[in-house]
């Protein structure tokens, strides 16, 4: 069975759904008796919960009350909210299936928080936790993972028990409740090995399945192909089943699962970016800068809106400065960079406040949110509208768990110095997924690139070479389909026809690799390369590379892999010792280009010897594929822009989102190695952007207050000390 086959049998129906080839505008507003609709129609929300789990004195959760919980969301000015009712442990409703918390007696917190909400027309959304419920793992050792030795694993329980009928049950108990919709959490395999599930159920299952036995543990085979295919299965299955109950019962609300098929995780959780993204009514996922840094905040929610094309999109973070539970609250000024940053791309947002160990709420947290939801909500017509991206920033499903396996950043570093070049390019950006790759979705963006996609089909390798030839602009970097469906080096390289070159070798052994563009370059056709880029420097690219040799396309620059020594201490570093090939090869493909630079350009921008000519190269080679956009921003590196197109009312409308943080500082010392804390936001500062608009337009304007704005021709100038700054373009 190939993996396409694979796929197939895991999406089935909901995935087929899911693939308009462009996005379409978010709809203004539902019908009010769509009740299933609420998150059209709303913006920002926040997700209310607890802090610990205790049954062993009277103060846990003794002070949380629905009423206050609703007078705070008012305050916030959030549009809903999300209760957490069923967590590891307790209940927070009257339960017969689950034990309730038992320092609520009597009271019920989600009728309390119903009917505080109900003169407000407030929608709840109502939590429960599906993974690590510790409760049912000790109550009931036939639902539990098993490894491949049939050791039980920690807190995991099974998708293939009957662990799914608790789930309804508990479902079905809130159901009876006037909730607007669900937030379950947790469908995932775990984030860390051991990996599961080796159980009986599954071994069965499996058997039936694919006609034969599980492999003996992380096999890295052709069985282990078809265990990564099970394990997607089966948490899909769990969700299908557990929306078609719901459906069922309540076809008047809205279900959501929390989602980890996004950057940075791999195979370990069991979930793929298209399969599971198309469950519930619309994708939910968790930006968090604290974990995922604040390149995050832009990177997830382009992400998400690729995986669901349906653009129904929903982010979460956190109110905290360093994890759920600290009790800080961060400053507005970030938090409202990070809010509207995540509206601009058209995504809606939740808060998560983790209540104080008594059930207390934090009232400064609501205070500040006020402030920034209400910004939000002000400007209301301003979110949701088509994106215009020039670049299509492919991402492989295979080389996540084929090349990256136990290393993701093999693979994924790629991505996110993909991302954070552009970014900070201000280049308007999207995801291409290979699993919804088509002919219409690569046509929707002027250049794909493939960064460091170590495994590229044969089909891929067909589409992505028609797309060049009707007119497409084609960027290859890194060991882009040089490696076979199981992440070993192929023979011939996928993508030679259409580059217009030959590979000779790939050079993994070493990463301390240099690139180089002699002086001479800047007289000739490549002269595009090193603008801003100094030449006859031996410019540290950290990371494999490739030798290629021209077969069609012309070459431009060096690569040099390094020194080789043995009795160096300093190994790692060496000077530049060979040269192996071009730096850059640019082939004329059809009606199209492709310009392929075989280093880790890429992922040396995402690494510890990132450099700004990093980025300078990767906006030099959008620019030279893409030389003229219809509208094009120049900004400080730490403003991003998101260009968008308001069709309905022949308008463009452009953001600009400024972070600027406080130098960060290490907080281990040396020698113990390095944590960086992020840095953190409290005060706009002022800055100036340049807006080319080569569309005919009859007015410019800035929505923020005290921007300045002046136009001359098709260039707009903005000065501006506001965190979101929209320029809106009308046609």
């Amino acid at each position: 069975m190939t993996r396409r086959d694979l796929l197939a049998a895991a999406t089935g129906a909901a995935v087929a759904a899911a693939t308009p080839a462009t996005a379409s505008e978010h709809p203004a507003e539902p019908q009010a008796d769509d009740r299933r609709n609420w998150f059209r129609r709303t913006l920002v929300g926040i997700e209310i919960g607890p802090t610990g789990a205790n049954d062993r004195d009277s103060l846990y959760m003794s002070k949380a009350t629905g009423a206050e919980w609703v007078r705070l969301l008012l305050k916030a000015k959030a549009e809903y909210g999300v209760i957490f009712l069923k967590d590891m442990e307790f209940a927070y409703y009257s339960s017969r299936v689950a034990r309730k918390c038992p320092n609520l007696g009597e009271r019920d917190l989600l009728q309390e928080t119903l009917e505080a909400a109900k003169p407000h027309g407030l929608p709840i959304i109502a939590y429960c936790q599906i993974q690590y419920d510790d409760s049912s793992w000790r109550a009931h050792p036939e639902w539990r993972m098993k490894d491949h030795q049939g050791t039980d694993l920690g807190g995991r329980l099974c998708f293939n028990t009957d662990y799914f009928d608790f789930v309804r049950d508990v479902a079905a108990e809130m159901m009876q409740y006037p909730i607007a919709g669900f937030h379950f959490d947790m469908l995932d395999f775990g984030f860390a090995p051991p990996v599961g599930c080796w159980c009986p159920r599954c071994r069965e299952a499996f058997r039936r399945e694919f006609g034969s036995e599980m492999p003996n543990g992380v096999t890295w085979d052709e069985a282990w192909d078809r265990m990564l295919a099970f394990r997607a299965r089966s948490n899909k299955r769990f969700e299908d089943r557990l929306q078609a109950f719901v459906r069922s019962k309540r076809p008047d609300i809205s279900v959501d699962f929390n989602y980890h098929g996004y950057p940075p995780f791999n195979w370990l959780p069991g979930q793929t970016p298209a399969i599971h993204a198309a469950s519930g009514d619309f994708v939910t996922a968790e930006g968090l800068p604290w974990i995922f840094g604040h390149n995050n905040v832009s990177l997830l929610p382009l992400f998400l809106s690729a995986a669901r094309p349906d653009r129904a999109v929903q982010c979460v973070s956190s109110r905290g400065v360093w994890d759920y539970h600290d009790f800080t609250v961060r400053p507005v000024a970030e938090m409202t960079w990070e809010v509207l940053t995540y509206l601009a791309h058209g995504a809606k947002y939740t808060m998560v406040d983790k209540l104080y160990y008594d059930g207390a709420a934090e009232p400064l947290t609501y205070e500040r949110l006020g402030e920034v939801f209400g910004e939000a909500r002000r400007k209301r017509d301003l979110w949701g509208h088509a994106p215009v991206p020039e670049v299509g920033i492919w991402y492989s499903l295979r080389s996540r768990d084929w090349y990256g396996r136990d290393d993701p950043p093999r693979y994924l570093a790629a991505v996110w110095g993909a991302h954070r070049a552009l970014l900070q390019s201000h280049i308007p950006m999207g995801f291409v997924l290979d699993e919804l790759a088509d002919a219409d979705r690569l046509r929707a963006f002027p250049v794909v690139w493939l960064p460091h996609a170590a495994i590229v089909s044969e089909r891929e390798a067909a589409m992505l070479d028609a797309y060049v030839r009707e007119g497409g602009k084609l960027l290859l970097t890194g060991l882009t389909g040089m490696f076979d469906r199981q992440g070993q080096p192929r023979g011939e390289w996928a993508l030679a026809a259409t580059a217009g070159a030959r590979l000779v070798r790939t050079h993994t052994d070493r990463r301390d690799n240099y690139l180089r563009l002699p002086a001479s370059v800047k007289s000739g056709a490549g002269a595009f390369l090193a603008r801003d880029v100094p030449v006859d420097w031996p410019m540290l690219v950290y990371g494999p590379l490739a030798e290629l040799e021209p077969a069609g396309a012309e070459a431009y620059g060096e690569l040099w892999t390094p020194v080789r020594s043995t009795n160096n201490l300093w190994v790692g570093h060496m000077s530049p010792g060979t040269r192996v090939g071009p730096a850059a090869l640019v082939r004329r493909h059809g009606k199209g280009m492709v310009v392929t630079v075989p280093c880790a350009l890429d992922a040396a921008y995402a690494g510890e010897y990132r450099m700004p000519e990093h980025r300078l190269l990767v906006r030099n080679l959008v620019r030279a594929l893409n030389p003229a956009p219809p509208v094009e921003v120049r900004a400080p590196v730490h403003v991003e822009a998101v260009v968008t197109r308001d069709a309905g009312r022949r308008r463009w409308v452009v953001h600009l989102l400024a972070f600027t943080g406080a130098p960060t500082f290490s907080s281990a010392a040396f020698p113990n190695g390095k944590r960086v804390l992020p840095a953190m936001m409290e005060e706009a500062g002022p800055y100036e952007a340049e807006v080319t608009v080569r569309v005919p337009f009859r007015r410019l304007t800035a929505s923020g207050p005290r921007a300045r704005v002046s136009v001359r021709g098709g260039v707009a100038r903005i000065a501006t000390r506001n965190i979101h700054e929209a320029v809106v373009i009308e046609e």
